[in-house]
């Protein structure tokens, strides 16, 4: 099971880069099927950043945050995760809110994250960080499957 990076879901919007977002598309098309867990932290942020850089309205991004709501299974953090992600971040020397995100996925019974913000292929616990963009198409297929 995998879930997203805030970065995945802003490609998957912005078409700037039209490899990464069709890239990203996909992975969030096959998400949405799946109907894997979202981190509320990763909306959370998606709403922030695409309407900050004014990649959509507050209106246009509200209603991609609202409708994600109500078709996916969204994991807001909890205690555990923050207690996790202070051991993660110390331990690892990410940035706690990265830290967090990992935790909270980890709990939710992810095991890999797509995100092109941390190492690729790296472990932290149960949960592995896939760039997805680093991926060769049949790399990310059996991901996906």
């Amino acid at each position: 099971m995998f879930t997203n990076d805030t970065n995945i879901l802003v490609y998957s919007i912005d078409a700037t880069d039209l490899p990464k977002h069709l890239t990203a598309k996909r992975i969030v098309q096959a998400h949405t099927i799946r109907r894997y867990p979202v981190m509320l932290q990763s909306l959370s942020e998606l709403y922030f950043a695409t309407t900050r850089k004014s990649l959509l309205s507050n209106a246009d991004a509200s209603q991609i945050v609202t409708r994600t709501l109500s078709i996916s299974p969204v994991i807001p953090y909890d205690s555990s995760d923050v207690a996790a992600a202070m051991r993660l971040h110390d331990l690892h020397k990410i940035q706690f809110f990265d830290a967090l995100l990992l935790a909270t996925a980890a709990r939710s019974g992810c095991t890999t994250l797509f995100s092109e913000d941390f190492q690729h292929n790296r472990a932290y616990g149960t949960i592995t960080v896939r760039n997805p963009f680093l991926l060769s198409p049949a790399e990310l297929d059996a991901l996906l499957d």
